[in-house]
């Protein structure tokens, strides 16, 4: 899952799509990782133009996880802002976090992916 997860995002970035933060969150709810995506002004530009791109992607290969894994959010979300400085472009490595609080937030499970600019 994570190695799935690192190169979607490589084939991401290799398109220039305008990531911000990535990370797969544990949604207990839906006993189910979600791997969520930060994209600058996704609110304001719709997130369909982002999940398309994404699909695209996806399409190309088969190992590839469902686009219903995938949850677009934008980068001003409060989902995003309670991981913190964690989550912010090159400031750290891969972490893991698993029954904590980060900045308040409790998080079952998290992976927080390294992002490069």
């Amino acid at each position: 899952m994570i190695q799935i997860g690192a190169t979607l995002l490589r084939l991401l970035n290799e398109r220039r799509f305008p990531l911000r933060a990535a990370l797969w969150l544990y949604l207990c709810e839906a006993e189910e990782w979600r791997l969520v995506l930060a994209v600058p002004k996704a609110r304001a530009l719709g997130k369909m133009k982002f999940y398309k791109q994404i699909q695209g992607v996806l399409a190309k290969g088969s190992d590839f996880l469902p686009l219903s894994a995938v949850t677009v959010v934008d980068a001003k979300d409060p989902l995003v802002y309670s991981t913190g400085p964690a989550v912010k472009v090159g400031n750290v490595g891969r972490h893991k976090f698993s029954r904590g609080t980060i900045n308040g937030r409790y998080f079952e499970d998290a992976y927080i992916y390294p992002l490069c600019t």
